[in-house]
């Protein structure tokens, strides 16, 4: 069978190069998704060893006993699942049969992935190395129960998926809707930016605030480290920008595909982190200040974004430019006796001997 038969419809026709050409592009989607598998497998492996009794990691008996409560059961099966969805969503992006998929599910879980794991790529190496250069480790309140290769295969196996998933669903959005990404956000209308204003800007700002001066007793609790608190100022920042960037036309205009990728990550981070620090709020107990914002986030971040991608991909209404005559008027019985009914052509007609 040819190469050509082999390559997905993105790279036939007049925009196929050459062989070698589409073949490096297939070794790119499959090292990046082997990066999703490689760093999904030992997660998974790690959870269920957890979820049947073992005690791999923990180093005291008060975290082994914490690890098989309620809430941790119920958050491990959780997260589990959301791996294993990580990696069919990395199958669809990758494969041709995923630009069939309807487009609500590839961005849902594309909104899912991004929001959980944006903060993780862009926040967690600043943060290590900020914390490396001043206090000279990386440590964090939680590695007092667990061994540091546990944090080092959670952790950096989020940043291995969340590159590969990256470079999969960047590749896959270019090719199936381009013509989105290439023409600039329309402005949105004035209840959309206030709806929007209201879920990002407190969500944006808290992040700010917390990541700059620590969560002090109103913020997300056990989140006093250095590069906890860097992860917190970088998903604020993605959120600031995420509103800002459609509204700023300079930008907008001249960058469509930085100003959509600017809406994306601000929207879908405030949209799922906000939800996030709720649930996993140190000891399954959330500060008031945390929930708020979450109520506002959510609804507002998902708002924000939706409304521009629809009102961008709206079909335009049809114009034939025609104008339009106005419609005739009813006749009286005194207009008619007086000729002043109908066309000026149809009085002058009556008119005429």
């Amino acid at each position: 069978m040819a190469v050509d038969e082999l390559a997905p419809d993105r790279y036939r026709g007049p925009d196929f190069v050459s062989k070698r050409r589409w073949i490096v592009r297939l070794r790119i989607e499959a090292v990046a998704l082997g990066l999703v598998v490689l760093a999904a497998v030992p997660y998974i492996a790690l959870k269920l060893s957890w979820l049947n009794g073992a005690s791999i990691g923990v180093e005291d008996r008060t975290a082994l006993t914490e690890l098989h409560g309620t809430r941790m059961v119920v958050g491990n099966n959780v997260t589990i699942v959301l791996e294993l969805s990580a990696i069919g969503l990395a199958l669809a992006l990758a494969s041709a049969w995923g630009r069939r998929v309807p487009a609500w599910i590839m961005l849902g879980l594309g909104a899912g992935a991004t929001g959980l794991l944006a903060p993780v790529l862009l926040g967690l190496p600043l943060g290590s190395v900020v914390q490396l250069a001043v206090e000279g480790d990386v440590r964090t309140g939680g590695m007092d129960h667990l061994r540091p290769w546990v944090f080092a295969t959670v952790y950096g196996g989020f940043g291995l998926m969340a590159v590969g998933i990256a470079v999969l669903a960047s590749r896959h959005a270019v090719a199936r809707w381009s013509a989105v990404l290439d023409r600039s956000p329309d402005p949105p209308p004035a209840w959309v930016v206030v709806a929007g204003g209201l879920g990002l800007v407190p969500f944006g700002a808290a992040m700010l605030w917390w990541g700059t001066f620590g969560p002090g007793e109103g913020g997300p609790q056990a989140m006093d480290a250095l590069v906890q608190r860097t992860t917190l100022v970088v998903t604020g920042l993605m959120a600031l920008g995420g509103f800002v960037a459609p509204l700023v036309r300079e930008i907008s205009g001249r960058r469509p595909r930085l100003t959509w990728l600017s809406i994306w990550l601000g929207c879908t981070t405030a949209a799922v982190q906000s939800p996030a620090q709720v649930l996993l709020a140190d000891g399954g107990h959330p500060t008031t200040a945390v929930v708020l914002t979450a109520v506002l986030a959510v609804p507002g971040g998902a708002l924000y974004g939706l409304s521009m991608l629809r009102a961008t991909t709206r079909p335009p209404r049809p114009s034939t430019g025609v104008a339009t005559a106005p419609l005739p008027q009813p006749c009286t019985s005194r207009a008619a006796a007086s000729g002043r009914c109908g066309s000026r052509r149809d009085r002058r007609t009556r008119r005429a001997p």
